[in-house]
């Protein structure tokens, strides 16, 4: 556990954790996620790389000066470029979920030179092309966290983000979930300055010209993010690979951390030193 402050149009202070010894991945967590996101998997992906997963700016203990509330995936892929550089990490492995995979893809087609893989985790990329969820699915899953839901309002907000087997058949991984929203919650009004960010983010062009080892994974349920993202995605980054996780939602990797971890440590060996 460690802060570095940076310069990112200001000083930000940037809560980090590391784990693992080898070549380094960053990790880059979702809309409302915090370093705790990922759960088992870090474990898992620990034994063979040095993970590094930042809190993004506005969340958790990620604390920002003169902040504007600029919340696009391209700010805080700058953000991003400050931690790395303050790490000296000249190239390292980049994967990004959800929201972060938005942030992990502004940042490779930026700076893709300093990238010796991506992995692209339940996202999307943006524009015209995107697959939205279905109407209501986002407004479901926000109902579902009110202090007044009834069960099947919180229930209807979990399968947005869990395969229903998971809630039924292995609650311990929905209570850690909860466990860490509770420790950190987030603000409507940082929420809506997310998806704000998201609302205009479009690098459906710029990933074709993407030369980086790069792997697409999702759940084959996410009904959040949908999976169909992660299909189209692999077909337009040159040689991207294409994993779907069975029988997982949106949290697939936190569902099944065993099986994702495998998929995605084969894939970095392959583009290891």
């Amino acid at each position: 556990m460690a802060t570095l402050e940076v310069e990112s149009r200001g000083k930000i202070e940037i809560y980090y954790e590391e784990e693992g010894a080898g070549e380094s991945l960053v990790m880059v967590g979702g809309l409302t996620a915090t370093v705790e996101v990922w759960g088992k998997l870090r474990g898992l992906l620990a034994s063979e790389y040095r993970l590094v997963m930042p809190d993004n700016r506005g969340t958790g203990r990620t604390k920002a000066h003169h902040d504007n509330g600029d919340r696009a995936p391209a700010r805080m892929a700058e953000d991003l470029l400050g931690l790395v550089n303050g790490l000296g990490l000249d190239t390292f492995h980049l994967m990004g979920g959800s929201y972060g995979g938005t942030i992990a893809l502004s940042f490779a087609v930026e700076h893709q030179q300093r990238l010796k893989s991506l992995v692209v985790a339940c996202s999307h990329f943006g524009g015209a092309d995107k697959i939205a969820s279905a109407p209501g699915v986002r407004e479901t899953r926000a109902r579902g966290g009110a202090p007044d839901a009834t069960e099947g309002e919180r229930r209807a907000a979990l399968e947005t983000l869990f395969h229903p087997e998971t809630i039924d058949e292995r609650p311990e991984v929905v209570a850690f979930y909860d466990g860490f929203k509770r420790r950190f919650p987030i603000s409507k009004e940082e929420i809506g300055r997310r998806n704000e960010g998201m609302a205009a983010f479009d690098v459906s062009v710029e990933i074709r010209a993407l030369r980086v080892p790069t792997l697409v994974i999702s759940g084959e349920a996410d009904v959040l993010v949908p999976t169909e993202n992660s299909r189209l995605m692999a077909g337009r980054i040159p040689g991207a690979e294409l994993v779907i996780v069975e029988n997982t939602g949106h949290h697939f990797y936190s569902e099944r951390p065993e099986a994702s971890a495998a998929a995605i440590l084969a894939f970095l060996k392959r583009h290891s030193s």
